[in-house]
């Protein structure tokens, strides 16, 4: 099954001149940063040969060391896998002696880029807000267009939009007189040409069903591109993540508690259900909370007893959703209810086949360029309706269809305690699930689902 390494460590400082017990015991090693570093290296090389080729590795980092951190990985994985450094904001309130910090940092490293497994994560759009900044002109049902003054009241029936460029500067293709895209549009009597160093996104067939869908404006010297709020209700998620302060997604119970959103995300980007996760540092067992919360198969490991016992007691005392399966009656018939797909063959339950998941249009200049229903003379509701017919839809991974009436629990749960002295290299003395502890490791345990929920 495929492996995903999830990494959580705390800042690491260079060791006080006193102990203090606000931080992270990592603070109080021989050698200060230089240990810990070494400590993480070890435990990075047995990931890198634990994950599998389309698996990731996450490790959680603050900003005084995410540096030092990130040369370790590239030394590890390689600098060409390297996939983003994505920055968590951890408060909403911060002070500081000078510059506040209120993000944390993942670093996120691929076995292999060329095959590494994703998914693409969306958030809801905000009107003026996240995502849904810039749509500052409106539409009327008669087809008028103009941007309100500031006292100006808008009617409800009005269609937000904004423009957006048509041309494209990518490299590679044939630009200027003579290339594929680059062409003459008339509009109003005036005529447009993109300039020598760009083209247009699209053909002259594709303009052309463009300007009959009305989605072409006039900007001042060019034309630009018409699109609408409702084109796509949701937007993807970048390397900056702000809606993932305390309070927004979880009650956090512990200092060094990590969102539990941030996790989900990491997870549902990287991992399908049925996929595997390690976590090689429980701590308060968020990794395999939110793994058990979403199907996938899990092992977390601590080399404190306290740790795991509260993990353990986490997860015992938890219920959770019962997400409908994609290989199952009821999933066939919701799917079938939502694309009009019919499956066929029996049911078996597999996990690994997914969820049914919810699903939004995303209507794109492309989708519209390519659609053969489009011509002149059609009314704006038929447009429409032709633009919907041919538009793809995108899965909400974070929103899959619950059954109501289940709930799901962790079930049996195997605890391992491994004790040793020594170095942990031979196989012989230790089993396979404790390789990612090394050297100077005494004992370790681990804590593993045996058993599916769904």
């Amino acid at each position: 099954m495929p492996a995903n390494v999830t990494s959580k460590t705390a800042n690491a400082r260079t060791p006080p001149s006193k102990p203090n017990k606000s931080k992270p015991s990592v603070d109080t090693r021989e050698l200060g940063i230089h240990s810990y570093l070494g400590y993480l290296r070890d435990r990075l090389v047995e990931a890198r040969d634990l994950l599998t080729e389309s698996g990731s590795i996450f490790v959680q980092i603050g900003d005084e060391n995410v540096h030092r951190v990130r040369s370790v990985l590239d030394e590890v994985f390689g600098s060409d896998n390297f996939v983003s450094q994505i920055a968590f904001k951890t408060t909403g309130g911060a002070t500081g002696a000078l510059l506040p910090g209120n993000v944390d940092h993942l670093l996120w490293f691929a076995k292999n880029t060329d095959v590494v497994k994703f998914r693409s994560v969306y958030r809801t759009k905000e009107m003026g807000g996240a995502g849904g900044s810039g749509y500052d002109l409106f539409e009327m049902e008669d087809g008028t267009r103009f941007r309100p003054k500031d006292s100006e009241e808008v009617p409800a029936t009005a269609r937000r939009f904004q423009l957006t460029t048509l041309m494209s500067q990518s490299v590679g293709r044939a630009k200027g007189e003579g290339a594929a895209s680059w062409f003459p549009v008339e509009i109003g009597g005036r005529v447009f040409r993109p300039s020598m160093q760009a083209r247009w996104k699209t053909n002259e067939s594709g303009m052309a069903h463009l300007l009959a869908a009305n989605r072409v404006a006039i900007q001042g010297a060019t034309v630009r591109y018409v699109r609408y709020f409702d084109d796509f209700s949701a937007f993807p998620i970048t390397n900056l993540w702000d809606d993932t302060q305390t309070g927004s997604g979880m009650d956090k119970v512990y200092v060094v508690q990590t969102n539990s959103k941030v996790i989900q995300r990491c997870m549902l980007m990287c991992t399908d259900p049925g996929d595997l996760v390690l976590d090689p540092t429980c701590g308060s067992g968020t990794t395999a909370y939110v793994a058990e919360q979403w199907g996938r198969r899990w092992i977390t490991i601590d080399t404190s007893r306290v740790a795991l016992a509260l993990a353990r007691q986490r997860l015992m005392g938890a219920k959770f959703p019962y997400f409908l399966l994609a290989d199952s009656p009821e999933g066939r018939r919701k799917e079938t209810d939502l694309s009009g797909a019919l499956g066929a063959g029996p049911t078996n339950g597999d996990i690994r086949k997914g969820f049914v998941y919810e699903r939004v249009q995303h209507i794109t200049l492309k989708s519209i360029a390519n659609n053969p229903d489009i011509r002149d003379g059609m009314t704006r509701s038929e447009i429409d309706a032709a633009i919907k017919r041919h538009a793809e839809y995108e899965l909400l991974y974070d929103k899959p269809y619950e059954d109501r009436r289940r709930c799901g629990s962790p079930g049996r749960l195997r605890w391992r305690v491994c004790r040793r002295i020594g170095p942990l290299r031979s196989p012989a003395r230790c089993p396979t699930t404790c390789r990612v502890a090394r050297r100077r490791l005494i004992w370790m345990a681990v804590v593993r689902r045996s058993c599916k929920r769904f």
